[in-house]
């Protein structure tokens, strides 16, 4: 059986070698406004700056419009118009539950 984190970080490599580069980086993004988004907090490009987890602000932007341009994220116009908030779309919550079958193959494998 082995050890179960072990099998899952190997699934979870594996499974990204297959994929396009930066999906990895893309799904933790999507992960973390999910979470922001389900905790009711408003999500700007500038709170996923001051993360440090997802780049420079120009790598971000770049990120951000990829994933809203695939329709996995929603940019909107902020309350004061110079700030833009974010949240995951219905195609960015399906791609995420998609990606927790992950868990559950390897918790049962």
């Amino acid at each position: 059986m082995g050890n179960m984190f072990v099998n899952f970080t190997n699934a979870i490599q594996d499974f990204y070698a297959g994929q396009p580069a930066g999906a990895a980086e893309d799904d933790a993004l999507l992960a973390w406004i999910c979470a922001q988004n389900a905790l009711q907090q408003p999500v700007r490009i500038t709170d996923l700056v001051r993360t440090g987890r997802f780049g420079t602000l120009p790598t971000l932007h770049r990120r951000l419009r990829l994933l809203a341009g695939a329709g996995f994220l929603t940019l909107v116009v902020g309350p004061d118009r110079r700030t833009r908030m974010v949240s995951v779309s219905p195609v960015g919550l399906a791609r995420l539950d998609s990606r927790s079958s992950l868990l559950g193959e390897v918790a049962v494998g």
